[in-house]
């Protein structure tokens, strides 16, 4: 052999020892798809397979330049497919390495395995052809297996070194979780349970290190298009909400920071798991701390693995995910190779992150559904808002008489989580994620951060056939003039016409239906929101007649309006306008309207004699996120006039009559 022709079969060599080892380790990636082992064996297969790459192109060219004279067809056409089916393994494995392994590039993963698979037998092909076609000339020509036990000695030797150097590192780098509180001589003041009084546990009722919780700048690494939404929507704002925090302080001076519990194991998860909420520590109503600007962050959401049941106050088992290798190194180089054995085997990265639990209904309960006990009222226990069990009741939630039931069942996240475009690694081949804006009604935060895309989200969001109103004609049994010939069984179903007369006091009948949200309507605090009904009556020349639910120049709601909510009380009987939920003993009412059922609501009003035939009767379902004695006590500085959303209206026009009076003539 010559000079050039040894180097060749010294390279080839290498090719398939390096492409044994890529075997071995692609073959155990695929079965052992979780654990460090794996994650391992997948850098490994990482750094062999561009290796690989690399050796391929300068052997091509030279064993395309040696033989290119040689005038075997059937050689040559194994050979071009052996290089076709090569360039499919190197191309997919160079994608994946970019891209990782992603939910829309299940092809391109695909692909590489079985040009893995494809390979094997194309090349087996053009040896047989090769050497049945030159037979015993080859032999002497062109020899290989001088250099292959060196080459499979030194692969195997570099991945036994790599694997161990790997093991090491980790062991040297990595750093325990802290499972203790960060405040010392922490108090358990509402017995020995360290999240009392939040309903929230972790294994073993350890606390978790705030390492294994703040992620969101890493997520966002990977996760960009989700990090955008998550970061204008109301979870990543649910702490730093200066309505939040108005009311935590006003719990914390009151009660104690240890009362906050209550609120933060939904509103601060790392405020309450990280053992802050203890005298000399933080709750997350304070400006700066991680609590406060993360709310609701990735794990807060991602890293709950069970339910403790459904009544509420943050219900939820959490267990921090299991750690990749170099999870907790602090070398960049490192965190980098974690992200890539995280992109390239992100198996167990699914499981933790997307169990089956988070696409249910009932997983949204444990904190959209609320009570609060004697042991923070000083009372009793007392239901409030519970979004889960008015949707268990509802059409939508498919536990109804399926013939009175939607065709097809919906869940909160259907609604509040619509499916929007997207170029995120966990899109589905389609290119749809879940959107982690999470709009519903809470058109506050998107006016004080000036969101106009938000805000016109919201109201496409609400006014999109949710709720509806509509006018009863007034039909009058008594009407005086009827042309039609009717018979006498038929006059008691007939529709008679509908009239006011001038001076008469008139009734009207507005129905407001919910037909469109799977919950009831209004849903939430609406003990501090605003849903109310607004009429309006007005004469041929626009002059008003009757006027019910208008907002004054102070921004006020008119005192008589007939409004959705709940009131509730102190022990004194009083109002509890402050959301001050520590005080609440009971409700003097609560007005919704249930899923898929409607409101009748009756109005009076007189029409005046001067009116101009006919009048028009307007009215509307408006929203308001906060009622403005409360807004302008929790957003002190920050308090702004807070928009007003026209979810549905209606109108209808009735004819006015002069009444003739009646004369006696016997006389």
């Amino acid at each position: 052999m010559n000079k050039a022709t040894r180097l060749e079969a010294y390279l080839l060599a290498w090719l398939i020892a390096l492409f044994c080892a890529l075997a071995i380790t692609g073959f155990c990636s695929y079965l052992f798809s979780q654990g460090m082992v794996s994650q391992m064996t997948s850098l490994l297969h990482l750094a062999f397979g561009c290796l690989w790459a690399l050796l391929i192109v300068p052997y091509s060219f030279m064993h395309i330049k040696r033989i290119i004279g040689v005038r075997r067809l059937l050689v040559f056409i194994s050979g071009v497919v052996s290089l076709v089916v090569i360039f499919g393994l190197v191309y997919s494995g160079l994608e994946l390495i970019y891209f990782g392994q992603r939910q829309d590039n299940q092809t391109t993963y695909s692909l590489h395995f079985y040009s893995a698979v494809s390979i094997i037998l194309a090349i087996i092909l053009h040896l047989f052809l090769h050497f049945f076609s030159h037979k015993n000339s080859t032999k002497k020509a062109f020899q290989t297996s001088q250099y292959l036990a060196k080459t499979i000695s030194l692969v195997f030797l570099s991945a036994t070194l790599f694997t161990l150097g790997l093991w090491i590192t980790e062991e040297q780098t990595q750093q325990a979780y802290n499972t203790k509180p960060i405040v010392e001589n922490y108090q358990y003041n509402y017995g020995p349970h360290p999240f009392r009084p939040s309903q929230t546990e972790t294994l073993n009722n350890i606390f978790i290190d705030e390492k294994a919780l703040a992620t969101t700048d890493k997520c966002a690494n990977c996760h960009i298009d989700i990090a955008k939404q998550w970061y204008r929507s109301a979870h990543r704002q649910a702490a730093s909400d200066k309505t939040y925090v108005t009311n935590v302080s006003l719990l914390a001076n009151n009660k104690g920071i240890a009362a906050t519990r209550y609120c933060e194991g939904c509103h601060a998860p790392i405020a309450l798991l990280t053992g802050q909420l203890s005298e000399g520590g933080k709750h997350a109503g304070i400006e700066g701390s991680t609590a406060n600007l993360e709310g609701v962050n990735c794990q807060s959401c991602h890293g709950i693995n069970k339910i403790v049941h459904n009544k509420g106050v943050a219900s939820y088992q959490f267990q921090v995910n299991q750690a990749y290798i170099f999870e907790t190194a602090d070398s960049p180089i490192l965190q980098k190779l974690n992200r890539l054995a995280m992109q390239f085997n992100p198996a167990q990265h699914k499981q933790d992150m997307a169990p089956d639990l988070l696409s249910t209904a009932e997983y949204c309960s444990v904190c959209h559904s609320q009570f609060i006990d004697k042991e923070l009222n000083g009372w009793a226990w007392i239901k409030m808002q519970d979004e889960y069990a008015a949707w268990l009741d509802s059409p939508y939630s498919g536990n109804n008489d399926p013939k009175f039931s939607h065709t097809n069942k919906q869940r909160c996240q259907d609604c509040h989580m619509p499916l929007v475009k997207s170029n995120d690694p966990s899109a589905s081949p389609g290119g749809y994620i879940r959107s982690h804006e999470f709009f519903a009604a809470n058109s506050m935060l998107t006016t004080l951060n000036q969101d106009h895309d938000g805000q016109q989200k919201i109201a496409q969001f609400m006014q999109s056939n949710k709720v509806r109103i509509s006018i009863e004609p007034p039909h009058r049994k008594d009407a005086t003039i009827n042309k039609m010939p009717l018979n006498e069984q038929l006059r008691s179903s007939a529709i008679q016409p509908y009239y006011y007369y001038k001076g008469e006091t008139a009734n009207i009948k507005i129905v407001a239906a919910n037909i469109g949200v799977g919950h009831n309507f209004p849903a939430g605090t609406i003990d501090i929101n605003q849903a109310w009904i607004a009429v309006q009556v007005l004469d041929a020349e626009g002059e008003s007649i009757f006027n019910s639910g208008y907002v004054d120049d102070q921004d006020y709601l008119e005192p008589d309006t007939y409004q959705y909510r709940s009131l509730p009380i102190d022990r004194k009987g009083e109002f509890v306008w402050r959301h001050d939920l520590f005080n609440m003993v009971g409700k003097a009412s609560v007005n919704v309207i249930r899923a898929g059922e409607s409101d009748v609501i009756d109005y009076q009003f007189k029409i005046p004699y001067w009116a101009k035939s006919p009048i028009s009767i307007s009215a509307q379902i408006k929203y308001r996120k906060l009622n403005t004695r409360y807004a302008k006590w929790a957003l002190k500085e920050q308090y702004q006039a807070l928009p007003i959303m026209e979810l549905s209206r209606t109108h209808l026009a009735v004819p006015l009559r002069d009444k003739l009076e009646t004369i006696d003539n016997l006389d």
